[in-house]
């Protein structure tokens, strides 16, 4: 079990004094937010994780497909090998709801420190109770406050309100818009789509 969760309660001011300095190592961190917890996957988190990854409403806009059993364990066994690796570059945190045990989703952060991009997944079950905004705002704390990266960007199908709709709420801001550059997979019929790229600067995170 992971340590002790990561205090982000330090003011904007003081978080690039507590950042990581350049060439130090990035260890996997346990953080908290009001309703969840992000830790470490485990294997028994595998009945769950494939109901959201095997769910073609979870699935729907992106660009991978819908996954067999035996892919949801690569993913499973690849996100706890990250974990324990003395250098962490790609995060993957299991969001479980506080005091409850239930996984909810998934909160990522990917590519550090050279283009680092944040990602979601809340399982269908838990839609439209404010969980996305919750994993995205804590995801930038962690960037901005601990990590002490210099910006941050994330991605998604134009076709995905929900998620785009997120972005904006957490304060990234728009800064590109692709014209049929995704293709879409089963679910979507292989269609092309356009996609939409978000960001934000440590000096806008507020």
């Amino acid at each position: 079990m992971p340590t002790k969760a990561a205090n982000y309660r330090t003011t904007k001011r003081n978080s690039r004094s507590i950042g990581l300095k350049r060439g130090a190592q990035m260890k996997f961190t346990q953080l908290e937010s009001e309703r969840l917890i992000y830790r470490k996957f485990s294997m028994d988190d595998y009945p769950v994780v494939y109901s959201w990854f095997n769910n073609p409403e979870n699935m729907k806009y992106r660009t991978d497909e819908p996954k067999t059993e035996a892919e949801v364990n690569d993913y499973i066994n690849g996100s706890i090998k990250n974990a324990e690796a003395k250098s962490c570059s790609n995060y993957e945190f299991a969001a479980q709801l506080k005091g409850e045990n239930k996984l909810i989703g998934s909160a990522t952060l990917i590519n550090v420190p050279t283009n680092p991009e944040i990602g979601w997944m809340v399982h269908r079950d838990y839609w439209k109770n404010g969980y996305g905004t919750e994993i995205g705002k804590t995801l930038l704390r962690f960037c901005f406050q601990y990590l002490n990266l210099r910006r941050v960007i994330a991605a998604c199908n134009a076709r995905n309100i929900g998620s785009y709709k997120i972005m904006e709420r957490i304060g990234m801001r728009r800064e590109g818009h692709f014209v049929k550059a995704q293709s879409g997979n089963s679910v979507l019929n292989y269609e092309w789509c356009d996609q939409y790229l978000y960001a934000m600067l440590q000096e806008e995170w507020v």
